[in-house]
């Protein structure tokens, strides 16, 4: 902290032992993973990359291994995105720095998708805040939830202070939700539902839920993650014989009374799905999947139902993912397939940070709660939050969209 070892490590650790002391922690503890979500331009613009600059002029290395979260552009297609240069160029330089300091450029949502290799009780520090909950939800590893800087800084020193959910009794569930019998649904969108529900309520405490199909995917639970941590401060959640720290009830609450106990069926999803659209029906001209980013199988999806269609005149379909999930579903021929029937493909970035404005989008659809909840406040888009097939269907012109027609109560 007296800079004996340079500039980069005086100031993480300075700020490491900052927040250490503002939640009291009581010792610096090793850490295995960093996920970086300061990674985007159009989050920490110009002090932020010159910060990153110096760091890298400073010669700063993460000593562990760091991934980063998302970019500002689609570094293979920011042309045809409508991205100013001049934009574009400040993400890049970004870029730079990182790659300097050893970063691996995975700009995802969901490293936990793509090679983050973290496992179960280990302690790591995780920016984005789909990433952190479903970090410690469903692998068991340990993170705060890390603001922009804090997660360069703990990559840097290889050390986070230990308060929060790395200590075992701050782990514990605080508040049960049941799952009643006509709820339990395998579709990614009602995931999304049941997690903005959950932590429309939970807010900053832990959620236990029961009732939740063991046979839920990656897909879901990253559908979970994303909403849960959306409508709330949820960093941890424990779904009761689904995630590691959850065999039962008991186990999830640390043998401790639950503060609050709701239950959720059909009547609270639906009035949810049907809370996060700006409208209820209409003519969307923008189809947007993958926040978080899709995965290698979601994409087959997408390109089992485009196969020999086309997406109607004046509607484009988006669909944003990883870099290396790309590279697979071009290897099998997906992209290619969602490509000759109107769609895009994008990787590496979101459309929070794409210059939309310049498309003049009216009407977003999405299956995301996290996008629905986003986007009318920040790119000033109605928006209609329906299931993925539905999304779909519409955009190749076989149905129209209406947003609460994604909740069945039958099934």
């Amino acid at each position: 902290m007296e800079g004996e070892y340079g500039y980069p490590l005086e100031v993480a650790m300075s700020a490491l032992v900052k927040v250490g002391d503002m939640y009291g922690a009581d010792r610096m503890i090793d850490i295995d993973n960093v996920h970086v979500d300061a990674s985007t331009y159009s989050g920490i613009y110009d002090a932020g990359l010159e910060f990153c600059k110096r760091l890298s002029r400073e010669k700063a290395r993460f000593r562990v291994p760091t991934t980063l979260c998302i970019s500002a552009i689609d570094y293979h297609a920011w042309q045809k995105l409508r991205v100013p240069t001049s934009f574009a160029r400040k993400q890049i330089q970004l870029a730079k720095a990182y790659a300097q300091m050893g970063a691996t450029p995975t700009w995802t949502c969901a490293p936990y998708q793509c090679s983050s290799g973290i496992r179960f009780g280990q302690n790591i520090a995780w920016g984005e805040s789909n990433a952190i909950a479903f970090a410690n939800s469903v692998v068991g590893a340990r993170t705060n939830r890390y603001g922009d800087f804090l997660d360069v800084c703990a990559g840097l020193v290889g050390k986070a202070p230990r308060f929060g959910l790395y200590i075992d009794e701050n782990r514990h569930g605080q508040v049960v939700f049941s799952l009643l019998e006509k709820a339990k649904s395998l579709r990614c969108t009602d995931y999304a539902a049941m997690g903005y529900c959950v932590g429309a309520i939970a807010l900053q405490r832990i959620p236990v839920i029961e009732g939740v199909p063991l046979g839920a995917s990656v897909d879901h639970l990253k559908s979970f993650a994303g909403a849960v941590a959306t409508s709330g401060s949820v960093a941890l959640f424990h779904m009761v014989g689904v995630t590691p720290e959850a065999k039962s009830t008991n186990e999830a609450l640390g043998d401790t009374v639950a503060e609050e106990r709701v239950s959720i069926g059909d009547e609270e999803l639906r009035d949810t799905a049907i809370g996060l659209s700006t409208i209820q029906d209409g003519k969307a001209d923008f189809v947007v999947l993958g926040c978080p980013h899709y995965s290698v199988e979601q994409i087959r999806e997408v390109a089992a139902l485009f196969k020999g269609r086309r997406v109607r005149r004046n509607v484009q379909v988006w669909i944003f993912t990883n870099r290396m999930v790309k590279r697979l579903a071009e290897d099998n021929g997906y992209v290619r397939t969602i490509e000759a029937a109107g769609g895009k493909v994008l990787s590496d970035t979101c459309p929070l940070h794409l210059p939309l404005k310049r498309w003049n989008f009216q009407t977003m659809a999405t299956d995301s709660a996290k996008m629905a909840h986003y986007a009318p406040s920040l790119i000033k888009v109605e928006t209609i939050f329906a299931d993925t097939g539905g999304c779909l269907e519409y955009a190749i012109g076989k149905k129209d969209l209406v947003a609460n027609w994604c909740w069945k109560i039958s099934r």
